[in-house]
């Protein structure tokens, strides 16, 4: 079983001014990744049960069009490519028989005892098969920008509902914290591309703050501790009005 698929019926609270916002879509994402995996018997449960977990390193994600409440919409999703310490998957969003939206998300295998990456073993790269095409064939490292002011800082302490089944903030809570952190001017923005790295665990109780950056249709955002020596998360987005 290469691909996978899932149907959703959007619901109505989920969503900000009529449509999906990015944090709910990348859930979507993650919720059919989660079921594929299960569909194989590798359920985090199971995974965790054996001393591994997934973790998220990279998104890449474009965004055409987003879904609206009540809408149906189908996700598609597939193994790409396990490489190293890496393994890639795809995401691809329709409605009907248009693609609004496509994805590429790199993961790492984690040993719960260590805490460190690991190589992905064979028996579970056998299991997931590969699928070679690739929505994106890189997701770029993001960079602070050197000749830019910021436009807003934003902070928030990490709360017990950050935090998901591997204690640490889960992945969406980033990207709703981006709309949490745009300035007024920029509040009613769509992202249509979105890259984020994760650079390093949010736990409970963690106080963050957001530097946001203004380029010509671009925003950046840098998670960072209060001494701004820390940095856990890179996100460069690319916008429409």
């Amino acid at each position: 079983m290469n691909k996978y698929s899932r149907e959703f019926i959007v619901e109505e609270f989920l969503c900000r001014y009529k449509e999906l916002p990015l944090n709910h879509i990348i859930n979507y994402l993650i919720e059919t990744s989660n079921c594929h995996s299960k569909s194989m018997g590798l359920s985090n449960e199971e995974l965790v049960k054996n001393g591994y977990t997934w973790m998220l390193y990279k998104w890449k994600i474009n965004i055409l069009k987003y879904p609206k409440a009540f809408e149906k919409i189908n996700i598609i999703t597939w193994t790409s490519s396990f490489k190293s310490l890496i393994t890639s998957r795809e995401y691809e969003i329709f409605l009907g028989s248009e693609k609004i939206a496509s994805a590429t998300a790199n993961f790492l295998l984690v040993d719960l005892k260590t805490i460190k990456p690991i190589s992905i073993p064979k028996k579970i790269i056998e299991i997931y098969k590969i699928y070679d095409v690739k929505n994106f064939d890189k997701i770029e490292r993001i960079n602070e920008p050197k000749d830019l002011e910021t436009v807003n800082n934003f902070d928030y302490k990490i709360l017990k509902r950050d935090i998901d089944f591997n204690k640490h903030v889960n992945n969406s809570i980033y990207a709703e914290l981006l709309y949490e952190a745009l300035p007024t001017k920029f509040s009613k923005v769509k992202f249509t591309d979105i890259n984020i790295n994760y650079t390093k665990e949010l736990k409970l109780g963690d106080h963050v703050y957001i530097d946001v950056y203004a380029k010509e249709n671009g925003l950046y955002f840098f998670f960072k501790n209060r001494e701004r020596n820390i940095m856990y998360a890179r996100v460069l987005t690319e916008y429409i009005s």
